[in-house]
This record gives C-alpha cells, sequence and structure tokens, in this order.
C-alpha cells in the first residue's frame, strides 16, 4: 500500500469517526420528552371535585365534615350542620348543580348555612361530574394521540378511505375503522342513566343517616332535578314533602321538555321553583315548567325569579334567597 492509498484511507476514518459523533450528538428538540409527556397527560384524568372538596375539608369545621358510605367501603362527602334550636323542624337535604361542591356560593352554601338558625337540620351532599363528552374512553395506542375534537368529528364526518390515507394510518399507528369511531360515540341518554344510579345511591345513603326526624326536604340546584327524575318519578319523595329546585338547568342528553312528564307523577306537590330572572334561557326554561304545574293542577307550586344580579358581592342575593325559602317552609 502506497503513501497515497494509506493517506485516503486514514481520510476515511476521520469522516466516518466525524461523522458518527455529528450524528451522535445530533440534537432531537425534545420530541422524545414531549411525546412522553403528552401521552401521560392524555392518560391522566384529572379529578377537580376530588381538588374542589380537599378545599373545603381543609377550610370547614370538623364537626360539619360527614362521611357517608357507599358500597366497596368507599365513602363519600357531605356537609352537615344541626338545627339550632331546641325542637327542630326537620332535615334539609341539598343536591348542587354539576360540578359544584356542596358549599357552593350561589344557592346551595347560604341556605345550608342559615336555614339551621330557623330550625333545619341541613345536609349537602357531593356528587361525581358528569362525565358525558359523548366519547366513550378510548384505548391510546403507540401512533399519536387523537384530540377529542378530531375523534369527533371523526365521528360525525367519517373520512373517506383512499389507498394513500390508509397507508399512512397505517404508518402513524392510527389505524380506527368505522366500526370503531362508531363504538367510540356515546348515546348521551345512556350517559345519562348512568349518572343517575350513581346519584340515587348516594341520595339513599344520605336519607338513611339523617333518619325520620320531622319533616324532609329537598333541595335540587342546577341539574340535580334532571339526575333524580327517575326517583322522583317512581314516588321515593313523600307526598308533603316540600321539594325546592334552584336554578335549574339542563344537561346533555336530557329533555327540558321531560319536566312536564315529571310534574305530572308528582302531582300536587309543594314545589318552589326559583330561577335567575335575568337569565334568558333559565326563563324560557322557566315558562316551560309553569305551564307543566298548571297542566298538573298543582296549585301548591310557586315561582320566584330572583330579581338581583347573582354577581353581586354584597351577600344580597343571598339574603333573599334564604329569607325566601325559609318564608315558604314557614308557610306550608
Amino acid at each position: 500500500m502506497n503513501k497515497f492509498q494509506i493517506k485516503k484511507l486514514l481520510s476515511l476514518v476521520v469522516f466516518l469517526l466525524f461523522s458518527s459523533q455529528i450524528f451522535a450528538a445530533e440534537p432531537t428538540f425534545g420530541f422524545d420528552d414531549e411525546e412522553e409527556q403528552e401521552v401521560k397527560q392524555e392518560r391522566t384524568n384529572p379529578d377537580p371535585m376530588r381538588e374542589m372538596l380537599s378545599a373545603l375539608v381543609a377550610e370547614l369545621p370538623a364537626k360539619q365534615i360527614v362521611n357517608l358510605p357507599l358500597a366497596e367501603e368507599k365513602t363519600f362527602l357531605a356537609l352537615q350542620i344541626n338545627a339550632l334550636s331546641a325542637k327542630a323542624k326537620g332535615q334539609v337535604l341539598m343536591l348542587p348543580g354539576d360540578r359544584e361542591h356542596p358549599n357552593w356560593p350561589l344557592g346551595i352554601a347560604p341556605l345550608r348555612q342559615v336555614l339551621p338558625e330557623y330550625g333545619w337540620t341541613t345536609l349537602a351532599i357531593a356528587l361525581p361530574i358528569y362525565n358525558n363528552t359523548g366519547v366513550a374512553a378510548r384505548t391510546l395506542g403507540v401512533g399519536p394521540l387523537l384530540s377529542y375534537t378530531s375523534l369527533k368529528k371523526a365521528a360525525e364526518t367519517p373520512p373517506k378511505k383512499t389507498e394513500a390515507s390508509a397507508d399512512l394510518a397505517f404508518l402513524s399507528g392510527d389505524e380506527t375503522d368505522e366500526e370503531e369511531v362508531k363504538k367510540e360515540v356515546a348515546d348521551p341518554s345512556l350517559a345519562l342513566n348512568e349518572h343517575r344510579a350513581l346519584i340515587e345511591v348516594r341520595v339513599k345513603a344520605a336519607l338513611q343517616h339523617l333518619g325520620n326526624k320531622g319533616k324532609q326536604v329537598l333541595i335540587l340546584q342546577g341539574e340535580s332535578v334532571y339526575w333524580l327524575q327517575s326517583w322522583l318519578e317512581a314516588g321515593n319523595l313523600s307526598k308533603n314533602s316540600p321539594l325546592i329546585l334552584l336554578y335549574v338547568e339542563t344537561p346533555a342528553g336530557a329533555d327540558s321538555a321531560s319536566f312536564s312528564e315529571l310534574i305530572k307523577k308528582l302531582g300536587k306537590h309543594p314545589i318552589l321553583d326559583i330561577y335567575a330572572g335575568q337569565n334568558s334561557l333559565q326563563t324560557h326554561w322557566a315558562a316551560e315548567r309553569k305551564a307543566a304545574y298548571l297542566r298538573a293542577g298543582n296549585s301548591l307550586a310557586t315561582q320566584m325569579a330572583i330579581k338581583v344580579p347573582v354577581s353581586t358581592g354584597d351577600g344580597t342575593d343571598n339574603r333573599w334567597l334564604t329569607q325566601r325559602v325559609e318564608g315558604w317552609l314557614r308557610g306550608l
């Protein structure tokens, strides 16, 4: 091997060593770390209600905290204040709206705190969040993640399959045929019925805890009347037990018109229906409910529109609410 060949061979070795170092040191721009972090975030199912309840337990007096039993040795949180008068009038069971904790400042909190001064024991219970996304849980593959928006869009308008798109799906590890997409779309009414079952179990446990010590009052805020719609239609609420509705909202999967059927089943029942008068949608739903009361011949149903803005910070709306509710209960 002559000098020229040796020099050429050395140059080649140096070039290969230099190239391997560059390749080894080539930055990945954090793709692997970002993708791993994204997968972890997608797989994580945060529970905002748990965080809110933990904060409540930390800030409220320990004597108000009650853990009521569920199946499999599980429990759920309730907030109780016993009647402050020598002779208690009865118990008030309170259900907050969806994504609201049992000390929600609008509606639930002032009533559960003030009604004990008038002789009522109050018990406000925590409810699970209504997870009605319209899309069932999806098992994550090794390929890129599908966001909820893209999955929902795919479910509503399935893309046309072509050889190119099939090859792309195969390479990305994201093969999803039409049948799989259809399975991933949940029926809102099914989700609603499943959620109702969860709520009914908690209501049963709460009523067992309260016992039968005087008149029973049920306060349902937001979507809660729809959580208990089947329960109420089945006659589980005593005929003389007052029912108070606060700022009724209609959840996904429910029909606001179905409230008419509930009113018909309840018959002549004492109902106090309070809604936000400045909210056009609540006013519309309230008009539907008023018509249902009239058709059912329920002369014991009373509607009240809260006129002051619910965003005021001076407590005006809370005083108005507690005075109206206590006065209505006293007049029964």
